[in-house]
C-alpha cells in the first residue's frame, strides 16, 4: 500500500473554481477528527490576502467523514483567494504524514516550489499565506512552532525567536520546499512505531538532508484543544527523539 501512496495512486476528488497557475500558493492540511472545522477552513483560506490565489490540498484520514467534507466543498462559494480544493481519501489512518504524499505529488507537478502546511485546528490571520510565501527559503523548513533544544532530551527546550537557532519544528504553520518529499526515504525511513510523529521526523530528516530549520514569525491560534492528539503523545515523543538523537532502542 505504501508504494501506491508513493506513486500518487490514492483516491482523490478535485473541485476547481479557477485554473491552476505556477505562482498560486499550495496549502496542505490533514483532516482527522474535526469535521465541524471544514467550513471555517475553507472560509479562512478564501479570505487570504494573496493576489496569486490559494489552492487547498486536504488529506482525510477518517473515511466516515468523507461525505461531510465533499458536501461542504461542493456547497462552498468562494469570493476571494481560494481557487480550488483537492481532497484525498486515505486508505487507512496514516497520520498527518499523509499530507506529505500531496507534497510529493506537487513536487512532481511544480518542481522547486514551496508548500505551506497547516493543521486543521489552527486559525490564521488573513495575511498568513502572503507572509509565509514571503518568508520562504528553499534551503529551509520555516515554521511557526519552533524550538531550541537546550539539553539532550526532547522536553529540554525553549520556544525559539525569529533569530534563534532552531532545533525542532512542528509542521502546522510552516513553509518549505516540496522537493524534500521527493525522497522515498522520508516515508519509508520512519519506524512504524513512531509513524504518527511527523514533527520529530521532519525536523530530523530536514537537518540530515541539508536543510536548516527557522522560525516563522507570525500569529497562529489553536482551536478545539480537547481533540488534540498531542495529549496522548507525551511519552512517545521523547522516546522517538532519543531513538533518533541518542541511539536509544526503538
Amino acid at each position: 500500500m505504501r508504494q501506491r501512496l508513493l506513486a500518487g495512486r490514492f483516491r482523490r476528488f478535485s473541485t476547481t473554481w479557477a485554473p491552476q497557475t505556477n505562482d498560486e500558493a499550495r496549502v496542505l492540511i490533514c483532516l482527522w477528527n474535526r469535521p465541524a472545522r471544514i467550513h471555517d477552513i475553507l472560509t479562512m483560506l478564501d479570505g487570504q490576502e494573496f493576489a496569486a490565489g490559494v489552492r487547498l490540498y486536504l488529506w482525510n484520514n477518517k473515511r466516515e467523514h468523507l461525505r461531510t467534507y465533499r458536501k461542504a466543498i461542493a456547497e462552498f462559494a468562494p469570493v476571494g483567494s481560494l481557487r480550488g480544493v483537492e481532497l484525498a481519501q486515505s486508505p487507512y489512518n496514516v497520520g498527518s504524514i499523509g499530507r506529505f504524499y500531496w507534497a510529493r505529488l506537487i513536487a512532481r507537478r511544480y518542481p522547486g516550489g514551496p508548500v505551506i502546511i497547516l493543521d486543521d485546528d489552527q486559525d490564521v490571520e488573513s495575511t498568513f499565506v502572503d507572509r509565509a510565501i514571503g518568508s520562504y527559503d528553499p534551503q529551509s523548513v520555516t515554521a511557526w512552532w519552533a524550538w531550541t533544544i537546550v539539553g539532550d532530551r526532547y522536553w529540554e527546550r525553549r520556544e525559539a525567536g525569529p533569530h534563534d537557532v532552531v532545533d525542532h519544528i512542528g509542521p502546522g504553520g510552516s513553509v518549505m520546499p516540496s522537493t524534500i518529499f521527493a525522497d522515498d526515504s522520508f516515508f519509508t525511513g520512519i519506524p512504524d512505531r513512531f509513524g504518527l510523529l511527523d514533527d520529530i521526523w521532519l525536523s530530523y530528516f530536514a537537518k540530515t538532508h541539508g536543510l536548516s530549520l527557522a522560525k516563522l514569525d507570525l500569529r497562529i491560534e489553536f482551536v478545539m484543544d480537547e481533540t488534540n492528539q498531542f495529549h496522548g503523545q507525551i511519552d512517545i515523543k521523547p522516546a522517538f527523539y532519543d531513538y533518533l538523537y541518542n541511539n536509544a532502542e526503538a
